[in-house]
């Protein structure tokens, strides 16, 4: 379901599949869940507490094999401790990377 909000410059999307998470100068690797995206945000869940402010590189892969992933370098600006125990991460989407 498409939300549309007269705040936003770009309409989110649902988006339900994996994303792998990177920070790119540990290399260190965790996964995650992606709830929806835009042209420019996206929000996910993952089990791993993150901080605001730090930058990662993500590859969301879609169910769907005919839709190539994508693979961009992410700003965290929100992280909160959801019910399940689970941290419910929005991110800025700072660049698209090549495959």
């Amino acid at each position: 379901m498409i939300e549309s909000s007269s705040n936003r410059k770009f309409s989110r999307i649902d988006a339900l599949c994996e994303v792998a998470l990177t920070h790119p100068s540990t290399g260190a690797t965790s996964t995650a869940h992606s709830i929806n995206l835009s042209a420019t945000d996206v929000l996910f869940k993952t089990k791993n507490k993150l901080s605001q402010g730090i930058s990662l590189e993500i590859s969301v892969k879609p169910i769907n094999s005919a839709t190539p992933p994508l693979n961009a370098l992410i700003e965290i600006v929100r992280v909160t401790l959801v019910d399940d125990g689970e941290y419910e991460v929005a991110a800025t989407i700072e660049g698209i990377k090549g495959t």
